[in-house]
């Protein structure tokens, strides 16, 4: 029943005044969207267009990824379905692994390929919309962080699918002697803070997301997609598949959250999903061991481009037990947010009784707890005695997650006071990471850790893994995944480890020749981590010696330039490396706007991603007439696994411009006064009439 036909049924026998009638109608009226918002399953958005809401477009993702050694490249094939008539234009906003090197772009309608190509961020947008205007299928590839980017496809012809290719260069890592490729699959909703800005005054082009753009996220709207209700039959189906090529015999092969099928065809391990398609809510992670592998201590790639000599090199530091221990001070930070509702609650809680545990005598702790308040267990550390450990167990076991996201108060607590002398100042930050100010903490983490080192570890399903594993190395520490409860043993135990191993310090690398290396301060190195640089030469011969210092020993390792393996894939890593080292310098927007050229010109050189740099694709055919409506799709994307939708769109979140759930409530509650006016008003008329036919009566 329309809304019209509601309110024509229930007025008509009603005897009231014409401005009665007129605020019930505004009334239901505006309730009407509210039902509709708790009967649908997906969040709905407003198209540009006519302002109606619109469907999302149908969307099928397939991903293949090819390893050798510590290099891979991979390939994400997004299809857009058209089922409606009407011509379209999908929007969708995705993942890719920390620290990709997105390179290449196409675009497939029918038979036809369309190559694309790297241009400067606002000139790729120019081409697109003209191509969208003139009514040529076209695609655009954004960057929004360094982990989250945007496709846009134009003119999605009725009833046609278009499909749009991504190619890109993922990380592979390797600490514990354990290699491992994740593949986030979806992205959970970020707490915005801020205040919400006037239409304009936002990102260069507002996005379709549930949030506006405030003066702390200015572009927030692109970062927010809207969310497919749980409930919902299964969104975004997914087939993934892995091609490995170890180089040696595997001792292990293993997926973390999917069942897969695993097949060797005497070179190469071929796996992929056990039942495909799945539905994209859980981080794909795949892990190997090698047999044997505890002779390798290091290993070496080479590629020749540009006349240039791009090198990947990775040393693995003896193993060395501690002769003498320093006394910790153990700062222990726990995410009790609206997101951490669910599972990521109990496996952040259980994190921090594991580390508990690891105290021994001498030590200091405390333990931080923040949502969009922050609460401490002690006012300052504390011994580490049984009482005290006591205490923070029963503190830590009542925790239960609410509020916003306000990470700002437990970091500068736990950084800014002075380390007191003798101790080593150790803080674990758990947390999933889901903010959309992550450059605001970082900043502070850079600005405020003085000689602490700063831990992260990343909770659950979706967790911004991007910002975790930079606040770790601006914070001169490292960052643990945690995906489900089964993990919290194995992987805690090897951050205790490396919380309490020996350092490997004051590293250095003597290069051949001139040479440039990212990263240009080499990091401490923890227990069970490699050291992993990447450097460009205009040519290579000799061998590279590295040498470092554990406990007031020395220790050095050369490697022949000769033994160095001929690889494609080494001078994207460079390129990618360099980019993020050039935008990890600036500290302050106008500093980051002058970066902007140096940016440009680099991922231009190297034809890759980045926040000033897009890919785009057109269609030298025109496919739709300009007399033609367009319509814009926003296609939603799954709620991680695991977590809970409550947990971000509830009354609890401490800001409105983040909050609608917070903004529903306020909304049925004005109305419910409304409603109660309006009733009290048709009382008091319907007593004034009764009073007036009574008087005539007895006249």
């Amino acid at each position: 029943m329309d809304s019209l036909s509601f309110i024509n049924r229930h007025t008509r026998n009603l005897s009231m005044s014409s401005a009665t009638r007129q605020m019930l109608c505004l009334f239901l009226i505006l309730l009407a969207p509210l039902g509709q918002a708790a009967s649908e399953a997906v969040l709905w958005l407003h198209g540009p267009n006519d302002g109606q809401p619109s469907q999302a477009l149908a969307l099928e993702t397939d991903v293949d990824i090819q390893i050798s050694g510590l290099l891979a490249h991979a390939t994400v094939s997004q299809r857009f379905y058209n089922d409606s008539g009407d011509w379209a234009e999908g929007r969708y906003v995705f993942p890719l692994p920390d620290d990709s090197a997105v390179e290449s772009l196409v675009v497939r309608v029918g038979e036809r390929l369309i190559e694309g190509e790297i241009q400067p961020r606002g000139q790729a947008r120019d081409t697109y919309q003209q191509a969208r205007r003139e009514g040529r299928v076209a695609g655009l590839v954004e960057q929004e962080r360094a982990n989250v980017f945007t496709t846009s496809v134009a003119n999605i012809p009725p009833g046609e699918e278009v499909e749009i290719r991504i190619g890109f260069r993922p990380r592979v890592d390797f600490e514990h002697g354990r290699f491992a490729l994740r593949f986030p699959t979806t992205i959970a909703p970020r707490f915005v803070p801020g205040q919400a800005l006037p239409s304009g005054l936002g990102a260069d082009e507002p996005g379709g997301g549930w949030s506006p753009d405030t003066d702390r996220v200015p572009d927030a709207s692109r970062i927010t997609p809207p969310v497919q209700h749980p409930d919902a039959p299964d969104h975004n189906p997914l087939r993934l598949q892995v091609s490995l090529l170890a180089g040696m015999e595997l001792a292990a092969l293993e997926s973390s959250f999917h069942a897969i099928r695993r097949d060797f065809d005497g070179e190469r391990w071929l796996v992929e999903l056990d039942e495909p398609p799945q539905a994209a809510r859980r981080d794909f992670e795949l892990t190997w061991r090698l047999a044997g592998q505890d002779r390798i201590r290091s290993t070496a790639f080479r590629q020749n481009l540009g006349g240039s000599e791009h090198v990947l090199l990775m040393v693995l530091p003896p193993e060395q037990l501690r002769t003498s221990r320093t006394p910790r001070e153990l700062i222990l930070i726990i995410d009790t947010s609206g997101s951490m509702r669910g599972e990521p609650m109990t496996q952040a809680r259980e994190s921090l009784l594991f580390a508990l545990d690891s105290l021994g005598p001498g030590d200091r702790f405390n333990v931080i707890e923040f949502n969009h308040i922050t609460r401490s267990l002690f006012d300052t550390p504390v011994a580490a005695s049984n009482r005290h450990i006591g205490q923070a167990r029963r503190f830590v076991e009542a925790l239960r997650a609410g509020g916003g996201t306000v990470m700002g108060p437990s970091l500068a607590q736990a950084m800014q006071p002075p380390v007191v002398e003798g101790f080593l100042r150790q803080i674990v930050f758990v947390t999933d990471g889901i903010i959309a100010n992550e450059q605001e903490v970082l900043d502070q983490v850079r600005r405020d850790v003085g000689h602490s080192r700063l831990f992260t570890v990343g909770i659950g399903h979706g967790v911004n893994s991007q910002f975790l594993r930079d606040g770790a190395r601006f914070g001169r520490g490292s960052y643990t995944f945690i995906g489900d409860t089964g993990q919290i043993h194995g992987r805690m135990s090897e951050l205790i480890t490396q919380l309490t191993s020996p350092v490997l310090q004051d590293i250095e690398i003597h290069w051949p020749a001139e040479v440039e290396v990212v990263p240009e301060r080499l990091p401490d190195l923890y227990a069970g981590q490699p050291l992993l640089v990447t450097a460009r030469a205009d040519r290579l011969a000799g061998e590279v010696t590295v040498s470092g210092r554990q406990e007031g020993r020395a220790w050095q390792t050369s490697i022949p330039v000769d033994a160095f393996q001929v690889s494609s894939g080494v001078a994207a890593y460079w390129g990618r490396a360099a980019l993020q080292q050039m935008l990890d310098q600036p500290t302050t927007p106008a500093e980051r706007e002058a970066l902007r050229p140096a940016v440009e010109a680099l991922a231009v050189e190297y034809q890759l991603l980045s926040p000033y740099t897009s890919l785009v694709a057109v269609d030298r055919t025109p496919a739709r007439s300009r007399q033609v409506a367009l319509r814009r799709h926003d296609v939603p994307t799954n709620l991680p696994a695991g977590r809970s939708l409550d947990g971000f769109f509830s009354g609890t979140r401490a800001l409105p411009s983040t909050d609608g759930g917070s903004e529903r409530s306020l909304l049925r509650g004005l109305l419910a006064l409304l409603l109660v006016g309006l009733l009290l008003g048709h009382k008091r008329i319907c007593r004034d009439e009764d009073e007036a036919t009574a008087k005539e009566e007895q006249a």
